[in-house]
């Protein structure tokens, strides 16, 4: 079970970082949605997004988070230990 902190942790992305871009993004005319990707081994963002349907109508919250992920240059790697032969991120 999830200890207290990383709930607290949890609830401070969703209103410090999600809701604000999610508000942006219901202003353009996107829908109530978005989301993050935090690191595993402090708990810091790595990114946030939300819908972004005008864009493109794939671009739900979680699908326009991870697409935009993996737009990060790789220096994002290092920063986030990942090795460079390992899988999952474009080389």
């Amino acid at each position: 079970m999830a200890d207290a902190s990383l709930i607290e942790r949890l609830f401070d992305v969703i209103e410090n970082d999600i809701v604000p871009l999610t508000e942006a993004g219901v202003a353009k005319g996107n829908k109530l949605f978005g989301a993050a990707i935090l690191r595993k081994s402090d708990r810091s963002l790595v990114i946030a997004e939300t819908n972004n349907e005008l864009e493109n109508p794939l671009w739900h919250g979680e699908v326009h988070c991870l697409k935009r992920f993996y737009e990060l240059p790789k220096a994002v790697d290092h920063a986030l230990g990942v090795p460079p032969t390992a899988g999952g991120r474009p080389r």
